[in-house]
């Protein structure tokens, strides 16, 4: 078939489409023969029409820029939006095989990598992977790649195709033996950044900039906010071939018309789980891809079914396909309701541990990284976590660890953060990843530690080894007097008065392990509610009123004031005084954990007049009128407007100084 003709029969379903949609669901919803207005068509028809005519429109500036390459009318298959920062793939027809072969295995004895070339002469290596049917069936020829363009314009795409045992965890260019759609070329037009897109999308890829927070390409530097529980948070009972650890069915009517779902409702509560933390605002989560002997035993990317409590005779190079399209719908929904994705590759048990390889960078292990690279690697916003605890009981060590990086690293096309969870003394059990460009982000246990003076101890460590870090405390518990000192307990008022206000104005940022730990079914308790608000607010007070991203932390600046005590575990305690983040002369930000007195604060360095005002972690509300200081002395704010036994925020901004994010 010629190409013009296939271009009149694709012009012409998409017109007979968008009549059928807004002929039929607009006349439903009319008593009248008439037909009814635009605003009286329901939203998800709306939306159908206005992303069919986008696909046109799109279609039609890439037929006007290279209409002689276009891989639409080629063998390969192009899908999802072609638009800055969207998901897109490449289906390519290659060889016949099913999840379980092993002679040879489509996973490991093929190796797909698909060059894209951008407008700017950028280049991504991406790996591909193999795709059955394409719907999530285990038997097909369907090979495809993933990949997010980070720029409008035309980019064009080579893939290198090769067979050989094991060739899929060689590194090397040439492993293997070219076959099939081997050198296969096109090229394909993206459309410019879409500033409205959902969440992540408009955003684009959350990176490391060179300091203590990560940044979107074209947006905001991220303070992260999120739930670290449950770590076995895939353990669905929706998911295929999963253990039904969990059924989130408190969050079922979270789902919304036109989410995505799955055999009829098998999506639609951990869709609804992430619908419920997006509107309360938490803005990441942290979950384990593979559990095999460890706390959970339920979580696994592989077909069949391994050994719970792990094996070294597991199968763990043949991969569920149905079960890792499920993820990826789950992972896609996240990026759009603005969740960022925390990876955690392995967990502490030893058993865990040593299910790849022993514990080694093998065979195996190498085939893990590759996989979950491959298929979900595309996102904008996630991390890699190379293991929690990474040195209790069968200790990775450092070396492991680097040698486990560098494979991510040369996989990962796209540079995504790498970190590591360890336990002890984090201090000294991370000192290996400071200054390493292996690493762009941490990963801190701490239990009951004090977290203020630990978030600043590891800002002042990373930016002594040359490559400041940001500063997730990723796990840590309050001391409610339990005699366990790792069990966590949900009190949003000690959260917010201990954890959350003074880990954020000490240039950290946290992620919550919750009370109930593997037996979290809800995020929406009355507890949790009361929780994600008081976080909700104190990440917006930085988001919206500082600049954070520019400022230091600075206790030392103010004196006398009232103090709050804080637990330690085994009847230790500290007191907490006032948290002050600063950009020196220009912004100064001061969180009095009880404010009955305020003491003194030393503006000598700065110079000029400041309006201070009053802002309530409870309410989220700047309260009382403002007042005028001068800096250049030591200053007497006093008592907020109400309720000076409660915990306050102060403000004190430069007269005429900007303090807006880029």
């Amino acid at each position: 078939m010629r190409d013009n003709d296939r271009l009149s029969i694709y012009v012409g379903s998409i017109l007979a489409t968008t009549t059928v949609m807004w002929i039929f669901p607009a006349r439903a919803l009319s008593t009248t023969s008439a037909r009814p207005t635009w605003t009286q068509v329901t939203t998800q028809t709306r939306t159908i029409i206005m992303q069919v005519w986008k696909c046109f429109a799109i279609l039609t500036a890439f037929l006007a820029i290279s209409p002689s390459v276009n891989p639409l009318f080629g063998d390969d298959s192009i899908q999802g939006d072609p638009i800055t920062w969207h998901p897109m793939s490449i289906c390519f027809d290659g060889p016949t095989a099913s999840e379980t072969d092993s002679e040879p295995n489509p996973f490991l004895d093929y190796r797909l990598q698909v060059e894209f070339k951008g407008p700017s002469g950028q280049t991504y290596d991406v790996a591909g992977y193999f795709d059955g049917d394409g719907q999530g069936g285990a038997n097909g020829n369907v090979w495809q790649v993933m990949f997010a363009p980070d720029e409008g314009g035309e980019w064009t795409y080579q893939a290198s195709f090769r067979s050989g045992k094991s060739v899929a965890v060689s590194l090397e260019a040439d492993a293997g033996t070219a076959v099939a759609f081997d050198g296969d070329k096109g090229s394909f037009v993206v459309a410019l950044r879409d500033p409205s897109a959902f969440g992540f999308l408009k955003w684009g890829r959350l990176e490391y900039v060179g300091g203590h927070y990560l940044k979107f390409r074209d947006g905001p530097y991220w303070i992260r906010g999120g739930a670290d529980s449950p770590e076995n948070f895939l353990a669905y009972e929706g998911f295929d071939n999963t253990p039904a650890s969990h059924s989130y069915t408190d969050h079922v009517s979270d789902w919304r018309e036109g989410d995505p779902d799955w055999n009829d409702g098998s999506g639609k509560a951990i869709i609804g789980v992430l619908n419920s933390l997006a509107e309360q605002h938490v803005n990441s989560i942290y979950f384990l891809t593979m559990n095999v002997g460890g706390d959970g035993d339920d979580v696994w990317p592989w077909s069949g079914k391994p050994a719970r409590k792990g094996s070294q005779q597991d199968d763990n190079r043949h991969f569920d396909l149905s079960k890792l399209r499920q993820w990826g719908t789950v992972f896609a929904h996240a990026q759009r309701q603005g969740i960022n994705l925390h990876f955690v590759f392995n967990e502490a048990e030893v058993a865990n541990k040593k299910e790849l390889d022993d514990g080694e960078l093998g065979i195996e292990r190498k085939l893990y990284y590759r996989e979950m690279i491959a298929r979900f690697g595309h996102h904008n916003a996630l991390s890699w976590n190379l293991c929690e605890e990474y040195n209790v009981g069968f200790d990775f060590g450092a070396d492991r660890i680097r040698s486990f990086a560098d494979y991510v690293q040369a996989v990962d096309p796209y540079d995504h953060p790498i970190s590591v969870h360890s336990a002890h003394d984090p201090l000294a059990a991370l000192k290996f990843t400071f200054g390493d460009p292996r690493f762009s982000l941490t990963s801190v246990q701490l239990n009951q530690r004090r977290i203020d003076t630990l978030a600043e101890d590891f800002r002042e460590a990373t930016t002594n080894a040359g490559r400041p870090l940001p500063i997730s405390m990723d796990e840590f518990v309050l001391d409610v007097g339990q005699k366990e000192s790792w069990k966590p307990f949900d009190r949003p008022v000690l959260h917010r008065k201990q954890k959350i206000w003074p880990t954020l104005m000490s240039g950290g940022q946290i992620e919550f392990i919750l009370e109930d730990l593997l037996g979290t079914e809800s995020f929406k308790t009355p507890q949790q509610t009361e929780l994600w608000k008081s976080l909700r607010i104190a990440r917006t007070f930085m988001e919206d009123h500082l600049p954070f991203w520019e400022m230091q932390p600075a206790d030392e600046l103010v004196d006398d004031e009232a103090m709050l005590e804080v637990g330690l575990g085994s009847g230790r305690s500290f007191q907490l005084g006032a948290q002050v983040f600063r950009k020196p002369g220009e912004i100064y930000a001061i969180y009095f954990p009880v404010a009955t007195e305020t003491g003194r604060t030393d503006l000598s360095e700065a110079t000029g007049r400041f309006h201070a005002r009053w802002f309530s972690p409870r309410s989220g509300q700047f309260e009382g009128n403002p007042i005028e200081v001068v800096g250049g002395q030591s200053i007497e704010i006093g008592q907020p407007p109400a309720e000076p036994e409660q915990d306050w925020a102060l403000l004190l901004n430069a007269v005429s100084k900007p303090n807006q994010q880029p």
